[in-house]
């Protein structure tokens, strides 16, 4: 085995604080819901934490690797490949994520964030109703895309179509319940060539206030009448049967929780330079709906395009930022500061336990959605993907080689980069709680 690239080492998540707590409550935590609510928890979330007490662990099953030159040998524990609550499985499936789409999805154009942030109180409509969350994140791919199309057609292109990622996030920064919709679209229409050979790309000029203010109202109205032409919404008030134990767990992920300054951290410091940055004023707001687009990163940025995709795709947990206190109780550390000093959120084991169940997401429930010619049935996706040839192929393969090594040599350095330039965007305008749309 050659010297020159760093050795493989487990993640070893027996001493991670997230194993020690699952391992510990797991049992009596499951035997609490069904005493108090007679009732299980559903079976892909009992399923979740299971499996994840198995992932990255040796005893349950390995891989043997051997080097033919040099005879040495690793084992790779088998993983548990879930979407959930395993930090693991999250951040390698980030970025994997991000890379094929950087390498073999999205054309070499100015790409662009759009978050939608809802109401609070569809929050926990959309949590509980995949059917409804599917339908959101689709009309706001389609207001985005209308916009794409009305750019298009003021440079004088007729015909032309727009596409757009969707990636639906069922968390916030701080372990809470927070639907919101991150989509990645480039700022650019797609128009077929005369003899239907090829597709040109159309570059658009960047969203102006109006533009967001206009989408976000045609979203709202659209989303709004979906849900009341569904029966999501009645103006009757209808006596609730009993609520289910899973959404008496969204229930209580949607508050705020016990917040206390953490003494020993000061808060965040400005100092560090993030990966992109966000241009203040591209908000749109209609009642308690908001758009966000104010990131972009320009073409001929791979690495930016990629670190987006990362953040649009990122994990609800993250490890550095949990901790057990003397006392057995939880503590998270949020995003934002409070009484100027580093805020965390403090849990019981159970209330710790009843957020992650709220924040897995249900089976048959995909992370990633492809809209317009990205779609997988578009007859539009073939020609507006990139044409990788094998030189291409071999040439991306070496350079994603070589910002792996790059990046594994940094986190052994004694001062390993901050992992938090992501988080740095501005956050989202949340929803009031008066009303859905005034």
């Amino acid at each position: 085995m050659s010297q020159e690239h760093p050795r493989y080492q487990r993640h070893r998540p027996e001493e991670t604080p997230l194993y020690q707590i699952i391992t510990t409550h797991l049992e009596s935590f499951l035997a609490f819901v069904e005493q108090e609510h007679d009732r299980k928890l559903p079976r892909y979330v009992e399923n979740e934490f299971r499996h994840y007490v198995e992932c990255g662990i040796l005893a349950y099953g390995f891989s043997r690797a051997r080097c033919a030159e040099c005879g040495h040998e690793i084992l790779v524990a088998f993983s548990c490949k879930l979407r959930g609550i395993c930090p693991s499985c999250n951040a390698r499936r980030m970025c994997d994520s991000a890379a094929h789409l950087v390498d073999h999805v999205l054309s070499d154009t100015r790409l662009r964030q759009w978050v939608l942030s809802v109401p609070f109180e569809l929050r926990m409509l959309l949590a509980a109703n995949p059917k409804a969350l599917s339908a959101v994140g689709r009309i706001f791919c389609q207001e985005i895309s209308r916009w794409q199309k009305s750019q298009a057609f003021l440079l004088g292109h007729t015909r032309t179509r727009g596409g757009a990622i969707c990636f639906p996030q069922r968390f916030g920064s701080s372990l809470n319940l927070n639907v919101h919709y991150h989509v990645a679209a480039p700022d650019a229409a797609f128009v077929m060539k005369n003899d239907g050979s090829d597709v040109q790309l159309i570059e658009l000029p960047s969203p102006t206030r109006e533009d967001l203010d206009v989408v976000v109202m045609n979203t709202a109205f659209r989303v709004i009448e979906w849900l009341q032409r569904k029966g999501f919404i009645r103006h009757e008030q209808h006596e609730d049967e009993t609520p289910s134990p899973l959404l008496r767990c969204l229930q209580g992920a949607l508050g705020i929780g016990d917040l206390h300054a953490d003494p020993s951290k000061k808060a965040k410091a400005s100092s560090d330079a993030p990966l992109f940055k966000a241009k203040k004023g591209l908000v749109g707001q209609h009642g308690n709906f908001n758009v966000h687009a104010g990131v972009s990163i320009a073409a001929g940025c791979p690495e930016q395009r990629e670190g987006l995709l990362r953040y649009c795709a990122r994990a609800p947990l993250s490890l550095e930022r949990l901790s057990i206190l003397d006392d057995g109780r939880i503590a998270y550390q949020v995003k934002h500061a409070y009484r100027g000093q580093r805020a965390v959120r403090v849990m019981t084991p159970m209330q710790f336990m009843a957020r992650l169940a709220a924040l897995i997401p249900p089976p048959r429930h995909p992370l990633i959605r492809f809209h317009g010619v990205f779609a997988p049935n578009s007859k539009w996706r073939s020609a507006v993907v990139p044409r990788n040839t094998r030189e291409a192929v071999t040439a991306q393969c070496v350079a994603a080689l070589t910002r792996s090594n790059d990046t594994a040599a940094l986190a052994q350095s004694p001062s390993p980069p901050s992992q938090t330039t992501l988080s740095q965007t501005p956050p989202q305008v949340p929803g009031g709680n008066a009303s859905l749309l005034n």
